[in-house]
Parts: structure tokens; C-alpha cells; sequence
């Protein structure tokens, strides 16, 4: 079931890093630049459809919604632009993991920093 899960995920990266990419084009449509910000702010806001404190069930509205948001607004992206954004985000996909550990490890630096400063400004 998890590989299942794991499958889709990655499948879905590729296509959510392209509608980012895409974002950032000047030929990308207006309506659908708007409707992927919409459908971002959706995966971050605590509102939605179905309350995230509900255990599963909310969960699982971000993960229904947002993927058909961004498959269907893939659809209405211009030829050209659509293009364009597949090779940017095959050139970076490929270099995804390395931004990730260095993403990592910066995060990590961050909250170690955080701990110990708490740590002596409280019990020192």
C-alpha cells in the first residue's frame, strides 16, 4: 500500500515542480497562475472542506483536491510554456535530492541553533 502511496507522490512532484515552474513564466496565463495560488494557499490554509483535526478524513481532502487542481490546470497551460517548464523541471529534478539534503541539513543547523539558544537564555 505505502509503495503504492509512494508512486503516485513521486509522480505528482514532477507535475506540481512543473506548475511552479510555469508560475514563474511570463507566458503563463493569468487565470491560471491565480487558480494554482488559489489551490497552494487551499494545501497550506487551516480551512478546509473537511477539518484537518479530523484524523484521516482531513488529510485527505488536500491530498484529493490538490492533485486534480494542478492535473487540470496542466491541461489549460500553453503549448510552449508547458514545454519550456518540463525541461526546467527535469534539469532540476534531477538536482532535487542534493537541494534537499543541503535544505535539510540548513533546517537542522537552524533548530539546533534555536535549542540552544533557548536553552541559555532559560538555564543559564
Amino acid at each position: 500500500m505505502w509503495w503504492k502511496a509512494w508512486v503516485y507522490v513521486k509522480m505528482f512532484r514532477r507535475d506540481l515542480l512543473i506548475m511552479l515552474i510555469a508560475l514563474k513564466n511570463p507566458g503563463t496565463p493569468k487565470y491560471v497562475r491565480n487558480l494554482m495560488i488559489a489551490a497552494l494557499v487551499y494545501l497550506i490554509s487551516p480551512i478546509d472542506i473537511i477539518p484537518d483535526t479530523i484524523p484521516v478524513l482531513g488529510l485527505v481532502d488536500d491530498a484529493v483536491i490538490v492533485p486534480i487542481a494542478v492535473y487540470g490546470l496542466m491541461q489549460f497551460l500553453p503549448a510552449h510554456v508547458r514545454q519550456e517548464s518540463e525541461e526546467k523541471a527535469d534539469w532540476l529534478g534531477k538536482k532535487m535530492p542534493y537541494l534537499l539534503v543541503a535544505i535539510s541539513i540548513v533546517v537542522l543547523v537552524w533548530i539546533f541553533l534555536m535549542i540552544y539558544g533557548l536553552y541559555s537564555l532559560f538555564f543559564k
